[in-house]
């Protein structure tokens, strides 16, 4: 069963918008929620213009021993 330890809302610029930790473990400073939240933004952007098929998202999932990172887009 999977758990949600923190959730991001980033705009379209890669801007932080909302920030939401849901456990005490690990808790990370507003500096470094920050930057997960912009590396994660400008990894899943060049991904999109690398990828050699057409149409492709970016990345949408990434998986670590201690935790996954997914990425949903929403239309608005």
């Amino acid at each position: 069963m999977a758990a949600i330890y923190s959730l991001y809302i980033i705009n379209k610029s890669g801007g932080l918008i909302f920030y939401k930790d849901y456990g005490s473990k690990g808790r990370m400073d507003t500096n470094d929620s920050l930057r997960v939240a912009s590396l994660w933004h400008s990894m899943h952007a060049i991904s999109q213009q690398l990828s050699p098929t057409t149409g492709c998202s970016g990345i949408e999932l990434l998986e670590a021993d201690t935790f996954d990172l997914h990425c949903f887009q929403s239309l608005t």
